[in-house]
């Protein structure tokens, strides 16, 4: 016979409210319970699968839910790309908040159910209560979004692949029938006196050279799957849904189905850029040098000695290089003593930029709130840990996220916010100096970003994707104090200046631009 209710139970459940329900503890009597064992009328066997002790913990709720739950992979046949557009095009702002009403009705109606203890009921409830605070309902969210992105990555590279195999089987066919012209003379060649033809163990071990070469083949899908990348810029999969009305980004750690596919295009080549070194390439002579360096360490100790002299009279950092170590734990330590030098040396290179270090201002963020007719700017001010400027245009934004030694994740995430912000609207006040000027001149206009995160520097382009969405893409990363690759990146400057010449032509109508292509 069940237990029978508390007479209490009801003006205990209406004298809390969710902003102050504590997080409750599965006793030890009910601890061990299967509530999928129990047979509870409207408990959802798919969102509720956790055990008990698990109820109040977001993580350990959606780990338990089933991946084809998640991401809604219908089955019975249905066509792969239908399943694909079907996900990619599903309301991601209620999937999460569904998944949670699932889970609350089920612990709803255990509260409900007479068949089981007073303890489990109480237990329940508490638990419902604990699932409507703000903090929990956030972290369900973020946590469902991520499993749900991870499984539709996964969905995009199984379409990958299959279109690879699809491809692989429309060349053979196509050999196969272009070699049927050619077939019966090469039999006959083959039967011919003194012909020479493979035996069986020669062809058995060809076949299987063969195959180990197809296994060894690397799929070209459509982009790298990357659910994290250490120690470079990183956003939530909320924030780059919300974003897309007004930008796209792409970064490594963002999951395939949130960029578009020009986008990750961009990015992989990107990515193949520096694994082949191009920028460095297109400077021999400097690639040259590092190769000799490379042959240097099988000098002597008389010949090392030397180059290292040489080596710190050109540059302090090396001469940094040269120390045991330094305050890992202080963040400035490492942003002024090792990445302010970098950009210090271009600087003299490139004589036209400016730099300002250390909580400088960015003046264009403060422009770009400014409202006609009032003019006035009291809104908010942004400064960042380093800035560019070439005639007043903020070129280059950089941001440091925390000390070498550890990264804080939320830090980065915030830092990688505020630099997709300063950056774009940076680009828009310069762009409104040349409202005259031709809209594909604009877009070729950029502005960059740098974010330091520990030993790592990763710089980033903004740039007009159409006439009222900007794009964000990752150009290049490194591990200090392996920085040439930033380094040359920087000479990009120069094909910006060469835009901002144009645009100023055209602007003061020495190049004819038709007013239907006018920004």
């Amino acid at each position: 016979m069940p237990n029978s209710k508390s007479p209490n139970k009801t003006s205990y459940t209406k004298s809390r409210s969710p902003s102050n329900a504590s997080k409750p503890n599965a006793g030890k009597r009910i601890l061990n319970i299967n509530i999928n064992e129990e047979n509870i009328k409207g408990v959802s066997r798919e969102y509720l699968k956790a055990p008990l002790s698990a109820w109040t913990s977001p993580k350990k709720l959606v780990d338990s839910i089933n991946v084809n739950t998640v991401a809604a992979l219908f089955k019975g046949g249905q066509n792969s790309l239908k399943i694909l557009k079907s996900i990619i095009s599903d309301n991601s702002g209620t999937a999460p908040l569904q998944a949670l009403n699932h889970i609350r009705n089920g612990l709803e109606n255990i509260r409900k159910s007479g068949s089981i203890s007073d303890q489990l009921s109480r237990y329940a409830t508490k638990c419902h209560e604990y699932s409507m605070k703000p903090k929990f309902m956030e972290t369900f969210e973020r946590l469902y979004v991520a499993k749900r992105g991870r499984a539709q990555d996964s969905l995009l590279n199984e379409q990958s692949i299959a279109l690879y195999f699809k491809a692989v089987d429309s060349a053979v066919d196509i050999t196969d029938r272009a070699l049927d012209i050619v077939k019966e003379s090469t039999l006959k060649k083959m039967d011919a006196p003194g012909h020479s033809t493979t035996s069986d163990s020669g062809q058995n071990e060809l076949k299987n050279r063969e195959a180990i070469n197809i296994d060894n083949e690397e799929f070209m899908g459509p982009a790298r799957t990357i659910n994290h990348s250490s120690k470079q810029p990183k956003l939530p999969i909320t924030h780059i849904e919300n974003a897309e009305k007004q930008c796209f980004i792409g970064i490594s750690s963002a999951p395939l189905f949130c960029m578009p596919t020009l986008l990750r295009e961009a990015l992989n080549n990107n990515r193949a850029d520096q694994k082949a070194l191009s920028s460095l390439k297109s400077f021999p002579n400097a690639l040259r040098i590092i190769k000799l360096f490379r042959q240097a360490m099988t000098w002597n100790v008389i010949e090392k000695g030397f180059f290292s002299t040489v080596a710190i009279t050109m540059t302090d950092f090396w001469g940094l290089f040269m120390r045991q170590d330094f305050n890992r734990g202080h963040e400035r330590t490492f942003w002024v003593e090792y990445v302010v030098p970098i950009f210090n040396h271009f600087s003299i290179i490139n004589k036209e930029i400016v730099f300002s270090w250390c909580e400088s201002k960015v003046l264009s963020h403060s422009s770009s709130q400014m409202v006609p007719g009032v003019w006035n700017n009291t809104t908010e001010k942004l400064f960042a840990d380093g800035i560019g400027r070439e005639n007043g245009f903020e070129i280059i934004i950089m941001e440091l996220s925390g000390p070498h030694s550890t990264e804080y994740i939320d830090r980065s995430m915030r830092d990688t916010q505020k630099l997709i912000t300063m950056t774009s609207n940076s680009l828009r006040d310069e762009i409104l100096k040349y409202q005259d000027a031709s809209f594909d001149t604009a877009k070729g206009l950029s502005v960059f970003s740098l974010q330091c995160i520990c030993g790592k520097i990763t710089l980033m382009k903004t740039s007009l994707c159409t006439s009222n969405m900007w794009q964000i893409v990752e150009l290049r990363n490194a591990t200090i104090p392996v920085t040439w690759n930033a380094r040359v990146n920087m000479n990009e400057h120069n094909t910006q200046m060469d835009i901002l010449k144009k645009l100023r032509r055209e602007n003061n109508f020495l190049d004819p631009v038709d007013e239907k292509d006018s920004i």
